[in-house]
This record gives C-alpha cells, sequence and structure tokens, in this order.
C-alpha cells in the first residue's frame, strides 16, 4: 500500500488523541519526499511487513514504493541495538521486557499498553496482529532510546556501528525520525527509557536527551539548546506529557517563546515575578500570554527586505531562546528602525521539519498556527534572490542552499494551506506604518547615493563645507554692499 492513499484523506484529525496520521494528499502533493521516510521505519504506517504483503517484495519503484528490502540495513540495526539493552538490563529476554513494559503501563491506570498506543493513530490498523504490533513499539522504542543515547555518548557505539560510521547516517536518520508519519507515541519511549535508566543514571530526563541529540541539526541547534536550559530550569515540566518526538520539537520552538511573552505580560502588568509557561502537548487557545491570533488576510502582507530597506529599515541577527521571538525596534527622526529577527539555519533537512511541523498544526485539532505564521511572515520578507542575500549577508538567515532554493523555501512551504490565523499582525503593522513615512525612504536613497562609501561621503562633506563658504561669501557681499 503506498504512503499516499487515494481511499482516503485524513484533513483534519480530531477525534480523541490519534495525533499520529497520514500526511493529507493537500500538502503531500506539494513534495511528497518530505513526509516519507528514507532509510527507516517508525511505527505501522511504514511497516515493513505490512508493504511487502500488500505491494509485493520488493515494492514499487520510486521512494513512495518502498519495499521490504529498503529498511532492510535498519531492522539489523535495530534488532542489534534491542540486544545491547536486552543484555544490560540483567540479561533479560525480548518477551520478558515487554512483559515489564505492559505492567509498567497497567500500573499508571491509564488503560491497556496496545490498545493506548494504538489510539494514537488515526488509522485502525487491523492488518497488524497484537503480537506484532506490541513487538514493533519495543523494538522501534528501544532503537531510537539507544540511537539518542549513542549519539551523546561516543563510547557507547560499537566500532562497527553502520549508523556512526558514514557522516551522513545520522543526519538520514533524523530526516525520517522527524516525520509525522513515522512517529511513536510518546508514553511507549518513556516507559522504555524509565526501565532502562538505572544504566545510565546521570541522564537527566528523556526529553533532554532527545533535544541534545537533534541538537546537530543546523536548523533545530538554536531551538534545541534554549528548550535544554527551559526544561533544566523547570525540571518538573522535563518529562510533560508530549504526544511524540515531534511534537516534543516543536515545543521547543513554540514554548520558549511562550515564557518570553508571559514574563513580559507580567512585567506590563506590574508583576515582576516570574510566570511559568506549561509546556504540555495541548495548545491553550485561550491563553492570554500568547499573542493571539488574528483572521484578516490583509494584515498578513509586508513589503519585501529589500523593499523595507529601502526605506531605512535595518536588519539585525540577534540571538534569542526561540526563533520566533521576532521584534521591531522603532529608531528617531534619522532612523526608521531596527528588525531583529534570531538566526534560522536553512539546510536540507529544513524543508522537512517545517512541513512536518505545519501539517500537525493545520491538521490536529489541538494545536494552534505558531510555526505556519512563522513561514508566512519569512515568506513575505523573501521572494527574491535580493532578499535572500540582504539576509544572509545580515546573518539572518543561515543558507545552506543556493540562493534561489532559499528563497523558494518558505513560500512553497504553506502553499494551499489556508492561513487565516496569524500571529505576526501587530508586528506587520508597525513595519508597515514605518514603511508609509516617505521622508525615511528619502533618507536612505540619500544616505545610499552620498554616504555608500568613503569617498562619496568624503566628497558630499566638502560639497556641503564649499556650498557653506560660498553662501557665506555671498552673504558678507550683500551686507557690505548694503552698508555702502
Amino acid at each position: 500500500m503506498s504512503a499516499n492513499r487515494k481511499s482516503k484523506d485524513y484533513t483534519v484529525i480530531n477525534i480523541g488523541k490519534k495525533c499520529i496520521f497520514r500526511v493529507p494528499n493537500v500538502l503531500r502533493r506539494q513534495n511528497s519526499e518530505a513526509y516519507t521516510p528514507d532509510v527507516v521505519s517508525i511505527g505501522p504506517f511504514h511497516y515493513r511487513e505490512k508493504r511487502g504483503k500488500e505491494e509485493g517484495k520488493g515494492g514499487k519503484e520510486g521512494k513512495e514504493g518502498k519495499g521490504e528490502g529498503d529498511f532492510q540495513l535498519m531492522e539489523r540495526v535495530k534488532e542489534s541495538y534491542v540486544k545491547e539493552i536486552l543484555s544490560d538490563v540483567k540479561n533479560i529476554t525480548l518477551k520478558e521486557l515487554t512483559a515489564e513494559v505492559i505492567k509498567l503501563s497497567d500500573q499508571k491506570n491509564e488503560g491497556a499498553f496496545e490498545q493506548r498506543a494504538r489510539d494514537f493513530y488515526a488509522e485502525p490498523l487491523d492488518h497488524i496482529s497484537s503480537e506484532d504490533f506490541i513487538a514493533m513499539m519495543i523494538v522501534d522504542g528501544c532503537f531510537l532510546i539507544q540511537l539518542f543515547r549513542k549519539c551523546n555518548d561516543p563510547k557507547l557505539r560499537a566500532f562497527d556501528d553502520p549508523i556512526f560510521n558514514m557522516d551522513c547516517m545520522f543526519h538520514f536518520l533524523c530526516h525520517d525520525i522527524l516525520l509525522l508519519e513515522n512517529q511513536l507515541p510518546w508514553f511507549v519511549i518513556h516507559i522504555l527509557y524509565d526501565l532502562t535508566h538505572d544504566i545510565y543514571p546521570d541522564e537527566a530526563s528523556l526529553s533532554i536527551l532527545i533535544m541534545k541529540a537533534l541538537s546537530i541539526l543546523p536548523s533545530l541547534k538554536q531551538s534545541c539548546s534554549s528548550y535544554n536550559k527551559h526544561l533544566r530550569r523547570h525540571k518538573h515540566q522535563s518529562d510533560v506529557d508530549y504526544l511524540h518526538i515531534l511534537d516534543l520539537v516543536r515545543a521547543s520552538i513554540v514554548i520558549p517563546l511562550r515564557t518570553i511573552e508571559a514574563e513580559r505580560a507580567h512585567k506590563a502588568a506590574g508583576n515582576p515575578e516570574e510566570h511559568e509557561v506549561h509546556s504540555g502537548n495541548k495548545d491553550k487557545r485561550d491563553n492570554k500570554v500568547v499573542h493571539e491570533a488574528i483572521f484578516d488576510p490583509d494584515l498578513h502582507q509586508i513589503r519585501t527586505a529589500t523593499a523595507l530597506s529601502k526605506a531605512d529599515i535595518k536588519f539585525r541577527m540577534v540571538k534569542k531562546e526561540s526563533i520566533m521571538d521576532i521584534r521591531f525596534e522603532k529608531g528617531g527622526w534619522f532612523r526608521n528602525g531596527i528588525l531583529e529577527i534570531p538566526q534560522l539555519n536553512v539546510g536540507m533537512s529544513s524543508e522537512t521539519l517545517f512541513r512536518n511541523l505545519i501539517a500537525i498544526e493545520q491538521c490536529y485539532h489541538g494545536y494552534s498556527n505558531e510555526i505556519t505564521s512563522y513561514a508566512i511572515f519569512m515568506d513575505n520578507l523573501i521572494s527574491s534572490k535580493g532578499d535572500m542575500e540582504l539576509l544572509c549577508k545580515e546573518k539572518v538567515i543561515g543558507n545552506w542552499m543556493s540562493d534561489e532554493d532559499g528563497c523558494k523555501f518558505f513560500s512553497n512551504l504553506y502553499k494551499d494551506i489556508p492561513h487565516n490565523k496569524f500571529y505576526y499582525v501587530e508586528l506587520c503593522k508597525k513595519l508597515n506604518d514605518r514603511y508609509r513615512l516617505k521622508r525615511y525612504t528619502w533618507l536612505a536613497l540619500l544616505k545610499m547615493e552620498k554616504f555608500s562609501n568613503p569617498w562619496r561621503a568624503l566628497a558630499f562633506g566638502i560639497a556641503i563645507i564649499a556650498l557653506f563658504l560660498t553662501s557665506w561669501s555671498s552673504a558678507n557681499n550683500i551686507r557690505v554692499n548694503w552698508h555702502k
């Protein structure tokens, strides 16, 4: 069965906790490779036995027709990682580990392990037997935990480990691990982590372990580092009930901004106490701390980076806890203002990451549209190669692609997505108001023509002095002649 199913299109997933689902065709058609795994299948949607039986051994040609053979290398790695964990945990068997997982799940009185895990998926998965489904959860969960541990601690890696013997393999795996269709329920990974934590007692928490490993990706380096600090400050929130790893990654981008907004709101209200924002898995639509979404599409629009620059609006790269913390600092009479934007590194895996984050925002009922709003705002700034060159020059964008591909990056992200909720309305209004002040456009033109290099500035200065002396001389002659 193809990953891009024609029989059903799960456009909106809003039943219970069914938060792992196939990406709708309307989003997938823009770039199907951004939603389909390359080297590893995690969970049931790209399950190797299912695909082998339904598509035939070897599968169809092309990326979306992957068969069982495409994931064979990682399946062998999974087996070796599970054996390592079983050996470390008192030499137990996989059957005994499975029994411990089910027992621990039952102790939490949150329902039977298998049914609870199945409820996270938006499809019935009747084709996978109970035994195969539980085994898949355990094996895939052990693989992920051991993978992150090995990434953070090179001493745990075997000399012949194919993942870490190839420089690019972990990056390929990260591409697949961050796919919406390739997720495991968070509670499954967390239970396995708890059962194996005694082997590595120095580990702070599962979420910190994952954040540290994913910080190797250029697009996530800043947000993972900032969120790690947030988790260490709020230890009681360090392993809250996320939905899955992609949900944790989204929290690492959004939650630091909410903390900043909360602190601003409390300071504005005259309350200097620190305000904690819960980093749970569901966005509170009535949370007044977070800047509210506006429904007017006309308020989305701002001028491009080069157009704003011509109106004497400068760009400054700033270091912030969240890449979404974009601010505009108004200037005075001779300076329009500065748009402060945290640096975003755009690379090969960036499109996949943002597409899957936007997909879950658009299709799952528990999320607001903050990542989508960020993509819209950045796309408004970047519409040409010149815009990308300007922002790269100011180090706002760390572009690992060509300028041409980079400027297309954001515009392709939300194509065919109705973006009727936007979180940067006030910022756009400030920018548009300052852009309309024509004196700054004239001032910018004067600066560009007369002060673009030292020699022009010197010539302009000499001309002003000459003009002043000429005027003074003429005025003096008039005064002398007048007295005669």
